[in-house]
């Protein structure tokens, strides 16, 4: 069954380019940051879970409201760099941001 499951998923999806044959250069550049940015949310996601701290813990070491770490880790609500960098040292890691 579980198989089966995999091969449906497999035989019905597109690829990225498939999907964006249709897009104009903006929207492909507007999706392309939207997935960034959920791998933004992702990553500090797992980095939490990796050192074993709820949302709770890292709100209370990042000096900001639980609801704010879900909202954040669910994409609900979109951070300033200011609390990104707060939950990053939270989690002893460094915010990077590049503009290339």
């Amino acid at each position: 069954m579980k198989k089966d499951f995999f091969n449906i998923i497999k035989n019905n999806t597109n690829s990225w380019s498939d999907f964006t044959t249709d897009f104009g250069e903006d929207e492909k550049k507007t999706s392309e940051n939207e997935i960034r940015y959920y791998d933004v949310l992702q990553n500090l996601k797992a980095a939490r879970k990796q050192l074993g701290l709820t949302q709770a813990q890292v709100a209370d070491k990042a000096n900001l409201p639980r609801t704010t770490i879900s909202k954040v880790e669910s994409g609900k609500y979109n951070p300033t760099v200011s609390t990104l960098m707060s939950i990053a040292n939270a989690l002893n890691k460094t915010l990077r941001i590049s503009v290339v």
